[in-house]
């Protein structure tokens, strides 16, 4: 291991000696690159030397104040914020396309949405690490300090606020059909604790920085790199393709968002559909049961509300067969007050609404201004028309569409949520992902928003038929295998079977207790091999 450290040795100097302007720019310089790891680039790789540069960065933020815990503190508040914000500037660079849509009236806030949402989602890693710094020890327990405080942290995101767990450490593997089969285990946030720790392992091949012996850490994470790699292989190779009726119909129209809610084109829309659904279903039996998807907020106009429109679609759809549909809902309350919400209808052949599901997690400053007071004093204003805000639903639920199928819907970035599982008692036999991600173009928004998709389907053991307005609107086995696609921004459908559901995961069944267990496993492990207790240095 001599020739490694040596290597190692020359990689840290410049992070252990580094400071002031020049630190925090390196950490920002570590959190850009990280970003790489995530969808569509899935350098995943790349984190095996973010993960120790950072640390080493740490290290060096203490070398000089070990007894000074509020300095320590602020130091590492400083790297956590910095190294943040370069990951989120670049991993979420794709929210500056919505603003493009109206840019006449809404460009000049996109610079301020690209550098101040990833200022204040770079808190979470500055104040998670600012705690982490009362426990860390220039030694390998400093290697499970970093991948908790991390993990911690994408859990955090996940949960405060409206939540927005986007690029949490787990998404770095979406993109292998074998590593990603470990969500079925332990989930997304055990994931991300699988790839924090083995990532940042390599950091304790500074022997110089080690007080303690660093075998047993090297060796666990050694022992779950290939145990997951296994693990996924065989789950993945064993995979079969059993499918089960109904046969499925997803439409994808490519609408631009610019011109979705344009007052011309508001006669045109739902012609366009009922044309390509006609086209798609020509020379077809109708003896069949058909479920028929179309995207997210499919019409600019009230569905039950327009005259005819229910009439139009009923007099397409053969016997049989079921639309499930994106549109918004009005409700009308007391004093004449009106609800608006963002729903999933389930509409019959007879052109009857058999069900209808709102949204639950609202799309801040999409759906409904925070702090509308203050912002609208400024000028800043939501990005969906709308006469008011949206309204959240109650909570997740499934959809009965007969006795033995069911299915769960997700609006939009309802999929990227873990919490979105539902118990075992409501277990639907797919999720229906009816999403528009035109406002994001051709940036890496869509194909990350596909793949946190994906990481749904395999979590739970159960299939996601996603319908997107510009794409990329897919059928997703509960392998998390993509067996057809419509590409990005391009019109187009889907024809196929629905996948089978598979027996229920362990996530499925206990959701993120099975990764809170799997995380305390590898930290009892670890203190029982006095990871954490003084031992000599090796």
């Amino acid at each position: 291991m001599t020739s490694l450290s040596l290597f190692a040795e020359r990689v840290a100097r410049p992070f252990l000696l580094s400071w002031g302007l020049r630190r925090s720019l390196l950490a920002t310089t570590l959190g850009a690159a990280a970003a790489v790891s995530m969808p569509p680039y899935g350098a995943f790789p790349l984190l095996f030397l973010c993960f120790p540069c950072l640390i080493w960065l740490l290290d060096g933020a203490t070398a000089s104040s070990e007894g000074d815990k509020r300095r320590n503190a602020r130091r590492f508040f400083s790297i956590g914020w910095a190294f943040g914000f370069g990951f989120f500037l670049v991993g979420l660079l794709w929210i500056g396309e919505a603003f493009l849509v109206e840019a006449e009236t809404y460009a000049w806030m996109m610079p301020f949405a690209v550098v101040i949402l990833p200022a204040g989602l770079a808190l979470f890693p500055a104040v998670l690490l600012s705690l982490a710094s009362l426990f860390w020890r220039q030694g390998p327990s400093r290697i499970l300090v970093f991948a908790v405080a991390f993990t911690l942290c994408d859990y955090v995101r996940a949960h405060v606020f409206t939540g927005f767990p986007w690029n949490s450490w787990g998404y770095a593997v979406v993109q292998s059909d074998q590593l990603v089969q470990l969500a079925a285990y332990i989930g997304l946030f055990g994931l991300s604790f699988l790839v924090l720790f083995v990532a940042a392992s390599p950091a304790l091949l500074l022997k110089e920085s080690n007080t303690g012996s660093r075998k047993p850490v090297l060796l666990l994470a050694g022992v779950l790199a290939i145990a997951a790699l296994v693990l996924g292989t065989l789950r993945w190779t064993d995979r079969s393709q059993a499918f089960v009726e109904p046969n499925i119909l997803i439409v994808q129209p490519n609408v631009p968002q610019s011109e979705k809610w344009k007052p011309e084109n508001r006669d045109k829309l739902l012609p366009h559909y009922l044309e390509m659904t006609a086209a798609a279903l020509k020379g077809e039996k109708n003896d069949s049961t058909r479920l028929i998807f179309w995207p997210e907020s499919a019409f600019p106009f009230l569905l039950t509300q327009e005259p005819g429109a229910l009439a139009m679609i009923a007099e397409v759809l053969p016997q049989n067969t079921y639309l499930i549909t994106g549109g918004i809902r009005a409700d009308y309350g007391a004093q004449g007050a009106t609800n608006f919400y963002n729903s999933v209808y389930l509409v019959d052949a007879n052109g009857i609404v058999v069900d209808v599901y709102d949204k639950v997690r609202l799309v801040p400053f999409g759906e409904y201004l925070p702090f509308r007071e203050i912002l609208q004093s400024i000028g800043v204003e939501r990005l969906v028309p709308a006469p008011s805000d949206f309204t959240a639903g109650y909570r997740y639920r499934s959809i009965s569409i007969s006795n033995d199928l069911s299915f769960q819907p997700l609006v939009c970035y309802e999929a990227i949520f873990p919490q979105s599982r539902l118990n075992m008692s409501e277990r639907p036999q797919f999720l229906a992902n009816i999403t528009n991600d035109g406002w994001f173009g051709d940036s890496s928004g869509p194909y990350q928003h596909l793949m946190q998709a994906r990481m749904r389907a395999v979590e739970q053991g159960i299939p996601v038929i996603r319908a997107a307005n510009t794409g990329v609107s897919a059928v997703i086995s509960p392998h998390g295998e993509i067996l057809s696609e419509v590409v990005l921004n391009r019109a187009g459908r889907i024809k196929a079977a629905l996948p089978k559901i598979l027996e229920p995961t362990l996530y499925g069944r206990w959701g993120d207790w099975i990764s809170l267990v799997f995380i305390l496993g590898c930290v009892c492990l670890l203190l029982v091999f006095g990871v954490l207790l003084p031992a000599r240095r090796d």
